[in-house]
C-alpha cells in the first residue's frame, strides 16, 4: 500500500471513529449555551462539566459559517482562543480539543499539520476563516491590532486583557464567551458579568452554570473519588461551577432579600435618620443615609461614594442634600481614625467636618462586634437590615466581602483562618459598619403600649407617632441619653449634645 493511500486511509478512518461536529451530541447546560442569542456568554462550570467542550464546539460553528441556533457572520471569520498559558492552557487543553472536535473536511488537506501554523499558533480553514490561539502570558499590547468576530477565553482572563479584547469586536459587532471554573472566587467577573447575567441587569449576558454531574459521561463513582476530603468551598467551586471565596464571605445571608426599591420620601421621614461615613481621599469616600423603624428595623436608603473629593464638597454635598429633603441626621458617626490630627495643619479630619458644621460622632473598630451585629440584622426573621437598590456600592461590597486569605495554598493549610477582614473594596460597607457599632443591640421582642420600651426604641423614639400626637417635632427628633459603652465626645468638640 503506498504512503498516499495509506494517510488517505487513516484520514477516513479517524473521520468516522472520532467525535466531531457532525455527532456532536451537547447536554442539556451545552444545549443552553449554545441556544442562547446574547453576545456576552459566561459558562461556569467545574471541573469535568464539559465547559470547554461547549466552548469550542460553539467556536466551530462560528468558523465553520453555520450555527444551528443563530446567525452568525458569512466566512471568512477572523477570531481568537486564549488560554491561561501556551504549555498547559493552549498545547495541552485547547489545542486538542479543537483537534477533537473540528471535522476534517474543514482542515486543508483534511489534515490539522497543513492548517496549523505553529509558528503565528495560528489554525487557518479551508473557507478561508482562521482562529490565533493565545495566552494571558502575553503583554496587553499583543492582543491589540485587528478586528475579530469573536474571542473565546477558557478560564478566567485577567481584566485588562478582557477589556483590550472587547475592543476587537467593535467593527464587527462581534461576541465572546467565556469558560471557567471560578476557583479564583469572586474577582471582578462576578461584579461585572455575573451579577448583571444572573440578575437580568445586563440583557446581554448570558450565564450558565454546570456541575460536574450534568456531564452524562462522568462516572459518579469518579466524581465521589475526585472530591473526597477536598474543602467544601472548593468543592462549590469545582464540582458545582458556583462563585466562592476560599476563605469565606462575611455577610453570607445578604441576598436579595435585603434589597428594596426606594420607599418614598414621606414615609421613610416618619423615622429618625442617621448618616455614616469612611473617609477616604484617594480611596473613595462613602457616606450611607439610614432610617430606623420603631422596631428597630432599618433602611439603607442612600449612598454618596466618591473619591479625589476635598471635605469642604463632602460636607457641601451632605448640606445640599439636608436642604433638599427637609431634615437633617440626628446623628453623623464616623470612621474613628478621622480623630488623628494631619501632621502638617494640626488638624484632624473629624474637626475639619465640624468647621463645615458636620459633627461626626466616632465607631468602634471591632470587627468581630460590629460584624456579628450587622448579620444579627440580616437574619433576623424579617430581616431588620434592607438595603435600597439605589445603594449600587455598599450592595456589590456586601456581596463579595470576605475574610482576609493567605496568598499561598500551602499557608492556608497550615494556619488557623484570619479573624480580620480583605481590605480591598469595603469603603462603603465600613461607613455601615460604624453606623451599626453605634446602634443599641437589637432587640427582637417588641412589647405592647404600655409596656417599657426596650432600649433601642427609646433611644431612637421618645415617643412612637401611633401614640399620640402630643410629642413635637424637635422633641421627636432630638437626640437622648441612652447607656452605651460609646461616648460621643472627643478632645476637640467636647460633649457633641
Amino acid at each position: 500500500m503506498s504512503d498516499l493511500a495509506f494517510e488517505l486511509g487513516s484520514q477516513l478512518l479517524a473521520q468516522a471513529t472520532r467525535p466531531n461536529l457532525n455527532n456532536y451530541v451537547p447536554h442539556p447546560k451545552q444545549k443552553q449555551f449554545h441556544g442562547s442569542q446574547q453576545k456576552a456568554k459566561l459558562f461556569l462550570g467545574g471541573n469535568r462539566s464539559g465547559k470547554t467542550t461547549g466552548g469550542t464546539v460553539e467556536a466551530l460553528y462560528w468558523l465553520r459559517g453555520y450555527h444551528p441556533n443563530r446567525a452568525v457572520p458569512e466566512p471568512p471569520i477572523r477570531a481568537r482562543a486564549i488560554g491561561v498559558d501556551f504549555k498547559d492552557g493552549v498545547e495541552r487543553i485547547l489545542k486538542p480539543e479543537f483537534q477533537r472536535w473540528i471535522p476534517p473536511s474543514l482542515l486543508k488537506n483534511g489534515s490539522w499539520f497543513d492548517s496549523f501554523n505553529s509558528y503565528t499558533n495560528t489554525l487557518t480553514l479551508t473557507n478561508g476563516s482562521f482562529l490565533e490561539f493565545m495566552s494571558y502570558e502575553q503583554d496587553i499590547e499583543k492582543f491589540a491590532g485587528t478586528s475579530r468576530h469573536f474571542v473565546y477565553f477558557d478560564e478566567e482572563p485577567p481584566k485588562a486583557i478582557w477589556n483590550e479584547n472587547k475592543m476587537r469586536l467593535i467593527d464587527t459587532n462581534g461576541s465572546f464567551w467565556i469558560t471557567m471554573t471560578p476557583v479564583l472566587g469572586m474577582t471582578w467577573i462576578y461584579d461585572d458579568l455575573y451579577i448583571p447575567g444572573i440578575t437580568g441587569t445586563d440583557p446581554n449576558i448570558l450565564v450558565v452554570q454546570v456541575e460536574i454531574t450534568d456531564n452524562p459521561h462522568i462516572h459518579n463513582d469518579a466524581i465521589e473519588i475526585a472530591f473526597k476530603g477536598m474543602d467544601a468551598n472548593e468543592v462549590e467551586a469545582r464540582k458545582r461551577g458556583k462563585f466562592l471565596q476560599m476563605s469565606g464571605v462575611i455577610f453570607p445571608h445578604f441576598d436579595e432579600r435585603h434589597i428594596k426599591t426606594l420607599p418614598p420620601l414621606d414615609y421613610l421621614k416618619q423615622f429618625p435618620w442617621y448618616a455614616s461615613m469612611d473617609h477616604g481621599l484617594n480611596s473613595p469616600t462613602a457616606w450611607l443615609w439610614h432610617a430606623v423603624e420603631p422596631d428597630g428595623t432599618v433602611y439603607t436608603f442612600h449612598e454618596h461614594y466618591q473619591r479625589e473629593w476635598t471635605i469642604d464638597k463632602h460636607a457641601a454635598y451632605i448640606h445640599q442634600r439636608n436642604k433638599e429633603w427637609g431634615r437633617e441626621p440626628i446623628s453623623y458617626v464616623g470612621d474613628p481614625s478621622i480623630r488623628n490630627r494631619n501632621p502638617q495643619t494640626g488638624l484632624s479630619v473629624q474637626v475639619v467636618y465640624a468647621m463645615q458644621d458636620i459633627p461626626i460622632a466616632l465607631g468602634n473598630n471591632d470587627y468581630s462586634s460590629s460584624f456579628n451585629k450587622m448579620n444579627m440584622y440580616l437574619n433576623a426573621k424579617p430581616p431588620k437590615w434592607y438595603v435600597t437598590n439605589n445603594c449600587i456600592n455598599l450592595i456589590k461590597e456586601m456581596r463579595r466581602y470576605r475574610w482576609a486569605n493567605y496568598k499561598s495554598a500551602k499557608i492556608r493549610d497550615e494556619r488557623n483562618p484570619q479573624e480580620k477582614p480583605h481590605k480591598k473594596d469595603d469603603h462603603a460597607v465600613d461607613a455601615a459598619r460604624y453606623f451599626f457599632s453605634f446602634m443599641p443591640d437589637l432587640t427582637y421582642d417588641i412589647p405592647k403600649p404600655e409596656d417599657h420600651r426596650p432600649a433601642v426604641e427609646s433611644f431612637l423614639f421618645p415617643t412612637r407617632p401611633e401614640y399620640g400626637d402630643k410629642t413635637t417635632e424637635s422633641d421627636f427628633y432630638a437626640v437622648r441619653e441612652y447607656d452605651s459603652d460609646f461616648s460621643p465626645v472627643d478632645e476637640y468638640l467636647g460633649n457633641m449634645y
